[in-house]
């Protein structure tokens, strides 16, 4: 037997290792860059976030009061449970 050949068993091993560490080598890739955008934190965001919490309660839920009525049906529209009677 020739050291020097390579038979096709062996390039497969190769070829599947050399795919293994490209695809670990992204993985880690998109991790570094996602911790690297999850710290850059946008500054009007945050700001935003403190006027929300910072809202007074009463505000945050709207009263009965202040809810919009339901429209009035036309004198020509059937009740909604028409056929219930």
């Amino acid at each position: 037997m020739d050291g020097s050949h390579i038979s096709a068993v062996d390039g497969f091993v190769l070829a599947m290792l050399g795919m293994m560490l490209l695809s670990g080598g992204v993985i880690v890739l998109l991790i570094i860059c996602g911790l690297r955008n999850s710290a850059k934190r946008n500054q009007e965001v945050d700001d935003l976030l403190d006027e929300v919490s910072r809202e007074p309660e009463t505000q945050k839920t709207p009263h009965a009061a202040t809810q919009p009525k339901p429209p009035q049906p036309e004198p020509w529209e059937r009740d909604e449970n028409w056929w219930r009677k």
